[in-house]
C-alpha cells in the first residue's frame, strides 16, 4: 500500500500538510469530485500522514513507523474505513453510530483516531442526522475524512461543517502516468483510453482479463447500435451481467450511441434519442435505488435505442 498523495490532488494535499504543520488542522474533511479520480487514494494519504509518528519534510507519511506497518498490514487500532455494505442501498445509521463511537474513544496507539467514510452521499437520512450530531461536538484528536461522489445529494448542513476539498479528473499528462502502470493489453488500453475521462480508478477492473475480454466484445455487440442483434445483446448480458462493473458497461453503450448523434438533425428525434441515453446513464444507479431486475432493465432501454437509430419510435 502507498501513502503517497494522489496525482491530480497535490494542492488539496499542500492544504492539508499546512493546516497539520500550523495545528490548526480541520477535524473533519470532505473530498468530493467525480468517482474513480483518486478521492480515496488522497483520503488514505491524509490519514497515513495523520497518524504518522516520524513525518517527512516531503508532506507524506514515512512508510516505516509502527504506525505506518500497522495501516499498511490493515491492523491500526486507531483507523477505520466505513462505507455502504455490499448489496445495501444505504450507509446506516448504526454505521454511523459505530464512527462517532470509534471517533469518541481514545486512541491506542496515540491520540489521534481517523475514520475514512466512503461513498458518503449513501447515507440514509437517519445516518447524515447522527453524523450531523457528531460534526457539531468533535473530539479531540479525531479526524473524519469524508469521501463523497456527489456533492449535492449530502445536506447542506453537511457540507458546511467540513473542509470542502474538490478533486478533480486527471489531466493527460497524469492520466498517462497512472495508466502506464496499469496491466493492460494494447487492446484494452485503447478501450481504456476512450472511455475513462480522467478517471483511473474508473477502469482500473479492465485489468482483469476477463472483464477486459468482456466489455471488448460488447463493443463489438454495439458497434452498429440499430442493426445489433437482439439476441447476441441478451446472451452477453446474462454471461457478463455479474461480472463487468454496470458503470462500464454504460460507458460502452452510451459511446456507441453517441457516434450516432451527429447523423440525426431533426430536433425531436435528437432530444428523445439524449432522453434514452439519459436513462441508460442512471441504469446502474436505478437499479439500485428500485431493485429493478438489471439485465430486463437494460435490455428495455437497449431496444428502445435501437428503435430511435432507426427512426421507428415516434417522437
Amino acid at each position: 500500500m502507498s501513502f503517497n498523495p494522489a496525482l491530480g490532488h497535490e494542492l488539496l494535499h499542500e492544504r492539508f500538510v499546512s493546516s497539520l504543520s500550523k495545528q490548526k488542522l480541520h477535524h473533519a474533511w470532505l473530498l468530493y469530485g467525480m468517482k474513480g479520480i483518486g478521492k480515496a487514494t488522497e483520503a488514505m494519504a491524509m490519514a497515513a500522514l495523520y497518524l504518522c509518528e516520524d513525518r517527512g519534510a516531503g508532506g507524506q507519511a514515512c512508510g516505516n513507523c509502527h504506525a505506518c506497518c500497522m495501516l499498511r498490514a490493515g491492523s491500526h487500532p486507531d483507523f477505520i474505513t466505513v462505507e455502504r455494505l455490499e448489496k445495501k442501498r444505504d450507509i446506516t445509521v448504526d454505521q454511523i453510530r459505530e464512527v462517532l463511537s470509534f471517533l469518541s474513544l481514545s486512541g491506542m496507539e496515540s491520540e489521534r483516531r481517523v475514520v475514512l467514510l466512503n461513498d458518503a452521499e449513501t447515507m440514509n437520512i437517519q445516518a447524515a442526522n447522527a453524523l450531523l450530531k457528531g460534526l457539531e461536538e468533535p473530539t479531540s484528536g479525531s479526524l473524519l475524512l469524508v469521501v463523497c461522489h456527489d456533492l449535492m445529494r449530502l445536506p447542506a448542513t453537511i457540507r458546511s461543517r467540513c473542509m470542502l476539498g474538490h478533486c478533480a479528473p486527471l489531466g493527460d499528462a497524469h492520466m498517462n502516468s497512472v495508466l502506464a502502470e496499469m496491466d493492460f493489453t494494447d487492446a484494452t488500453r485503447t478501450l481504456a483510453v476512450e472511455i475513462a475521462g480522467g478517471r483511473p480508478g474508473h477502469v482500473a477492473s479492465l485489468q482483469d482479463s476477463t472483464v477486459a475480454d468482456g466489455l471488448l466484445r460488447w463493443r463489438a455487440l454495439l458497434k452498429d447500435v440499430q442493426r445489433a442483434d437482439v439476441g447476441e445483446l441478451q446472451g452477453w448480458l446474462e454471461a457478463h451481467l455479474n461480472l463487468i462493473p454496470h458503470d462500464l458497461i454504460v460507458d460502452v453503450v452510451l459511446q456507441e450511441a453517441g457516434a450516432n448523434l451527429p447523423d440525426i438533425n431533426e430536433f425531436s428525434a435528437r432530444e428523445a434519442l439524449l432522453k434514452t441515453m439519459w436513462s441508460v446513464a442512471a441504469w446502474p444507479r436505478d437499479v439500485v435505488r428500485h431493485s429493478l431486475r438489471a439485465a430486463p432493465a437494460l435490455m428495455a432501454l437497449l431496444l428502445e435505442l435501437r428503435a430511435l437509430l432507426k427512426g421507428k419510435v415516434a417522437v
